[in-house]
């Protein structure tokens, strides 16, 4: 009975694997950069000076950008990052005009959004009235399958934004059984990390795991097939995060920044998953802290502090159901934003 199961198993695979190549070949070659989320709400709550410099440290396609430069009079001045080449050649594309202009809104940053901390002695400036991350990969890169993001299109095992550090395939190369299990338990989640950690030491003793349909198919050959979106997603989404360190570059820049803001600087983040919002709640909740542990008290005490920032957001802001039927992609996010005081 076990058998025959087995080979119905395998053979729904088969299937199921032909025509995912077949409905990803067309996407790849249709698919652009995605609407932004919440794009009203973000930059109503970003933008409170027409006059400020504000940051937009996740560039993609350029559309919070487009919205915030448009906010913008003419003193006031938007720097745009990212450290995917293709984005930055898009939107030179996209805002040709407005950067071509002799007064220019815009600037163009080709760098991860971590160098935003440096921004007042890197661009010779004081005082950033606010800063927004957009968390989310954009559809361009996880679509084309430029870099090797997602298991629908086939493609090297790279998954760097940037040029630089080790690929994905050089972690599965290299880490051993036990790293590569906390890798994806820590960054993914994922529950069958243990056996899919197992799986591709095996598997590399042989022969080299170097495409995304290769890593696609050994998933799909350890889990049940209603289980593979959901198994896929977390294991693609812990090397992303581990080749790109997203969650330490995350933690890093949004502690720093609050001494590049201005008073009333806001921080505005839309964040997808668990582990991201996870760490911009945490680091919020400690900037916005009221009191603290009195290590001078007699007795476990507290004491009163001035917070950096208050919550402007105190519980996040989700996307409307009207939203989410335009644009899917948007079901998962939140929106969190404190105010420098």
């Amino acid at each position: 009975m076990a058998k025959k199961r087995s080979k119905k198993n395998k053979r729904s695979l088969k299937q199921g694997k032909q025509e995912r190549v077949r409905i990803d070949s067309s996407e790849a070659e249709e698919y652009d950069y995605h609407n932004p989320v919440m794009l009203q709400e973000c930059c109503d709550y970003l933008v409170t000076d027409p006059g400020g410099r504000y940051i937009d440290g996740t560039l993609g396609g350029g559309g919070h950008t487009a919205e915030i430069v448009s906010r913008l009079n003419t003193e006031g001045h938007l720097y745009s990052f990212d450290a995917d080449t293709v984005a930055i050649e898009h939107c030179t594309e996209r805002f040709r005009e407005e950067l071509q202009s002799e007064q220019s809104r815009l600037t163009l940053v080709h760098a991860n959004f971590e160098r935003a901390c440096s921004i007042e002695e890197e661009q010779g400036i004081t005082g950033i009235a606010g800063l927004l991350l957009d968390l989310g990969v954009s559809s361009q890169q996880l679509d084309t399958g430029s870099i090797g993001l997602s298991y629908r299109v086939e493609s090297q095992l790279d998954m760097r934004f940037s040029k630089h550090g080790p690929t994905a395939l050089e972690i599965i190369a290299a880490e051993d059984q036990s790293a590569l299990e906390r890798l994806f338990r820590r960054y993914g989640e994922e529950p069958n990390a243990r056996k899919i950690a197992r799986r591709i030491v095996e598997i590399r003793r042989t022969a080299p795991i170097e495409t995304t349909f290769q890593l696609r198919d050994l998933v799909c050959d350890l889990v049940p097939q209603p289980f593979h979106f959901k198994t896929l997603s977390r294991v693609f989404q812990a090397l992303r995060i581990a080749v790109n360190d997203e969650l330490g570059v995350l933690e890093r820049t949004l502690t720093g920044i609050v001494d590049v803001l201005q008073p009333g600087g806001r921080i505005v983040v839309l964040t997808y998953h668990s582990l991201e919002d996870r760490i911009v709640k945490h680091i919020f909740k400690d900037l916005c802290k009221t009191r603290v542990p009195d290590p001078d008290g007699i007795y476990s005490t507290t004491k009163e502090i001035t917070p950096v920032c208050r919550h402007l957001t105190s519980k996040p802001h989700l996307p409307s159901e009207e939203e989410i039927k335009k644009n899917p992609r948007a079901r998962s996010a939140k929106l969190r934003v404190v105010e420098k005081v």
